[in-house]
């Protein structure tokens, strides 16, 4: 049996990464069970795998709590692995990992995977602090059979930060996206908002808090001074009355939707004229694959790590824009919180046609690398022989 590990099913980017694996191992008839460290959920799951909750908690809210049910969780889950011969713990963000990893300390024989899915950087951490974290990671990671990162950028930064390039086995593996499902979807119309051919239309989805910069887009659109330009946000978030205070601010708040959190982000997606990712930081932001599953222009602040190594692969993937926008193959980039260059490049995509198809014909081209089918495979190519991978 193989057991998918993560803190709960919240929204987020790591949590469909999971549903979609395990719906792909499903499909591979792999014998399948989920951990879940918490009962706080979003996303449904599959009703015919089987659920384990290591606590009872909807959502441990207070930041030290957190570290002691690292250690109360950690004999929990070895006795799951042991009492139902679970042979693979896939653990997927750090608790679930950190869990996993003092499991093995504690006996269990498993084979432990852990999957990263944002970069981890302490630098802005005092110094003994700083050299303390780095330790523990090391060490747990090193526990590790497998580790995984979901972009070269990611890894590579890793293999130097905490030495991964001594691990036997860190690779890189793309997040899975189910493209046809996506396209299929993107065709629904929606029944909430209606689109005018008179105007064109920028989106951001995702949750609205501080790192995804969404002022940074409302203000650039102020600076557009075209009120035929509007934008919508699809998602939810603690910065939902700060954002409109923004828009208020820069008297453009007729213009800017705030739809609130959609089951099918990819009906609106798809008919946007420019898809904007502002970020401070991102793993590998899945909604920049599906925008151009959806036929949709993106721009994308340079931020590490994933938008450069999406749109623009054949670039030097270490570099950061500073003062000027770049085309890449596949999209537009510009530098974090640079809302005068932000603004640039929607006038360029929104004033040039003939660039918008270039932009939407590569990005589907680009997409196949991230087609859930290949993708699995190589997830199941890290198991264990006997359980039908290559090690």
């Amino acid at each position: 049996m193989i057991s998918i590990f993560i803190n709960s099913f919240t929204s987020g980017g790591a949590e469909k990464v999971v549903l979609t694996l395990l719906q792909k191992f499903e499909q591979k008839n792999l014998d399948l069970d989920v951990v879940i460290i918490e009962k706080e959920q979003f996303y449904e799951l599959p009703k015919q795998i089987s659920s384990t909750y290591l606590t009872q908690f909807d959502s441990l809210e207070k930041g030290l709590l957190k570290i002691p049910y690292l250690f109360i969780c950690a004999p929990k889950l070895k006795s799951h692995v042991e009492k139902n011969n679970i042979k693979i713990v896939q653990s997927h963000l750090p608790r679930a990992i950190f869990i996993n990893a003092f499991a093995k300390m504690l006996g269990s024989k498993h084979h432990a995977q852990a999957i990263i899915h944002a970069r981890i950087n302490f630098e802005d951490k005092p110094w003994v602090l700083r050299k303390f974290i780095k330790w523990v990671y090391r060490k747990v990671l090193f526990q590790m059979d497998t580790v995984i990162s979901i972009c070269d950028v990611m890894k590579n930064e890793q293999d130097e930060y905490l030495l991964l390039k001594n691990h036997p086995n860190h690779m890189r593996i793309y997040n899975p996206h189910n493209l046809g499902k996506i396209r299929e979807m993107s065709n629904e119309m929606p029944t909430d908002f209606v689109f005018s051919s008179e105007k064109k239309y920028i989106i951001c989805v995702g949750r609205w808090v501080g790192l995804k910069r969404f002022g940074d887009v409302i203000q650039a659109l102020s600076q557009l001074e075209n009120d035929k330009v509007e934008l919508i946000f699809i998602g939810n978030g603690e910065e939902e009355m700060p954002l409109k205070e923004i828009a208020k601010k820069h008297k453009v708040e007729s213009a800017v939707h705030f739809l609130g959190y959609r089951d099918n982000p990819y009906q609106y997606l798809s008919r946007a004229d420019i898809y904007v990712l502002s970020s401070d930081t991102e793993g590998l932001p899945n909604i920049i694959i599906e925008s151009m599953v959806c036929g949709t222009p993106v721009i994308s602040s340079d931020c590490i790590s994933g938008p450069r190594e999406i749109l623009h692969p054949t670039s030097d993937l270490t570099s950061i824009l500073k003062d000027k926008i770049e085309k890449g193959t596949h999209g537009i980039l510009y530098p974090v919180g640079e809302v005068e260059l932000l603004t640039k490049a929607m006038k360029i995509l929104l004033g040039n046609e003939d660039l918008c198809n270039e932009l939407i014909q590569k990005g589907f081209e680009r997409i196949e690398e991230f087609d859930d089918s290949k993708i699995t495979q190589k997830y199941i190519d890290t198991f264990p022989s006997e359980m039908g991978g290559k090690k």
